[in-house]
């Protein structure tokens, strides 16, 4: 299994076998043709798959291959790598390497040409990466089906490494090298420019929205989020999703947190949202703030215990498995509640001895460190976002053309959250390993304490990374964050 340990900030860099110099790009102009596009006649409803609430992906058809696709409003481009291969495109003999993080994870191959359909949208020539080989930091996702990402974010300079080779290449009248969005954007000049995501949620016995993903529409079921106020991106022209957070509050009361970012106004944060990152990342006071409020919560410093989420170090929060935690997320003046289910994790974790195995339950808010420096206060991924039905506003066409902004509806009820989580974990535990407490479970995992008789036998010696219950997440370094530092053609 992939280890969880990698920078959250990768830098982009696309190499040209052909090219030996730097170049700085400017956006394409938009296409003003409206003949290659076909736009859809109703929302769509429960169109995304959610993979185990750590991806979520859609399937798409690119040169007449269907292809399952995470989605990731952090970065912008289209790759794909379907086992079968492609039957045909167009091969622009362009070859480009994207490299993540520290540059160890990777998909390299050509950038083609080809149709992409979604539903009743239909690009003739679009343009993608080919991938033919790729880092062994993919094959996580490969193994569960997910072959490609499709890139949900702005299409400004330096954003796109498919785009600005295409444009390097072929001259700016090329605007097929341009992303999905905006080719679709472009294609359709008589609608606003915006997209509407809503996550679900795997055991949620309440009920969650539903997975969806529509374009220049509402999903049907959230056509309030009109009325929503609109929270603009800032700082304006980050080429992200960051918006001003209000605050964030636990128990009712709100945490403390010093903003890094100028831009921020007084007593309030700059967070990014990205659904290609599966949990809440900010920095350790806060998070320390939210778990420290919980009875009989303990932290584990540089802990043995397998994380589930990522992580900028390896301390992690064990709280009790039913414990209520009441945290709300304020944006544009409204409250957004993040449902219990949400704020931990629950797997089964195999003593260091390897002979008893133990339910825990563990924070999914962790440490960010410095990966958002300058950028953002903090990453608000899935974790905080399967809370809401969120509209992201271009602001590049029709009606609300403008600044970027976003518009958010919750979807949790607050009051029906924690009984939500005590009835799915009860149901849960009654078939796994007992839970102990908090602290027994960090001092047998630091070695100040045996397991004796805790627990339940492991049989086989099995953990939480190859046992029956969920295991430690395998996070996609193309997914898992807003990217891009630079690109470097070489």
């Amino acid at each position: 299994m992939r280890s969880v340990v990698f920078s959250l900030l990768p830098l982009l860099l696309l190499s040209y076998e052909s090219l030996a110099v730097k170049f700085t790009i400017q956006r394409p102009p938009k296409s003003t043709s409206r003949s290659s596009l076909r736009t859809p006649k109703a929302s769509s409803n429960d169109n995304l798959i959610n993979k185990k609430d750590e991806r979520y992906t859609v399937n798409i058809t690119i040169s007449g291959r269907v292809v399952n696709v995470a989605l990731d409003t952090g970065s912008t481009d289209l790759w794909v790598k379907p086992p079968e291969g492609l039957p045909s495109f167009n091969d622009t003999t362009l070859n480009a390497t994207l490299r993540y993080g520290d540059g160890t994870d990777f998909v390299s191959g050509d950038i083609g040409v080809g149709a992409f359909v979604l539903d009743q949208y239909t690009i003739p020539f679009q343009a993608f990466l080919n991938v033919d080989d790729a880092a062994d930091a993919e094959q996580p996702d490969f193994d569960d089906g997910i072959f490609g990402l499709w890139g949900l974010g702005f299409n400004t300079p330096g954003s796109s490494g498919v785009n600005d080779a295409v444009q390097t290449a072929f001259g700016t009248t090329a605007t097929w090298g341009q992303s999905v969005l905006a080719n679709i954007f472009a294609a359709n000049q008589s609608g606003s420019d915006y997209i509407g995501i809503a996550l679900s949620r795997t055991g949620d016995a309440a009920g969650t929205a539903d997975a969806s993903l529509t374009i220049s529409e509402y999903d049907s079921d959230y056509q309030a989020v009109a009325k929503s106020p609109k929270i603009t991106q800032n700082p304006l022209n980050s080429g992200a999703w960051t918006v001003t957070l209000d605050g964030l509050s636990v128990g009712g009361k709100k945490i403390k947190w010093p903003s890094t970012m100028a831009e921020a106004p007084a007593g309030k944060n700059i967070v990014h949202l990205d659904t290609g990152t599966t949990n809440i990342l900010m920095p350790a006071e806060q998070v320390a703030a939210i778990y420290s409020s919980i009875p009989g919560a303990v932290l584990s410093p540089d802990s043995q215990i397998p994380p589930t989420k990522f992580s900028t170090t390896g301390d992690i929060w064990v709280v009790p498995c039913n414990a209520s935690v009441n945290v709300v997320a304020s944006f544009g003046g409204q409250d957004f509640p993040i449902h219990d289910l949400d704020v931990t994790d629950m797997q089964v974790v195999t003593s260091p001895d390897r002979k008893r195995n133990f339910t825990v339950c563990i924070g999914a808010f962790t440490d960010v460190g410095a990966i958002v420096e300058n950028e953002s206060d903090a990453l608000f991924g899935d974790s905080f976002l399967r809370n809401v039905y969120t509209v992201f506003d271009f602001g590049t066409g029709g009606n609300t053309k403008g600044n970027p902004f976003v518009q958010m509806l919750s979807t949790t009820d607050a009051t029906k959250a924690h009984s939500d989580l005590v009835t799915v974990r009860s149901a849960l535990m009654a078939s796994m390993p007992p839970e102990i407490s908090p602290l027994d479970l960090v001092k047998i995992f630091n070695g100040t304490e045996k397991a004796g008789t805790q627990g339940a036998p492991a049989s086989g010696g099995s953990d939480s990374r190859n046992g029956a219950w969920p295991s430690t997440p395998s996070l996609s370094l193309a997914t898992a964050i807003s990217f891009l530092a630079f690109i470097s053609f070489f």
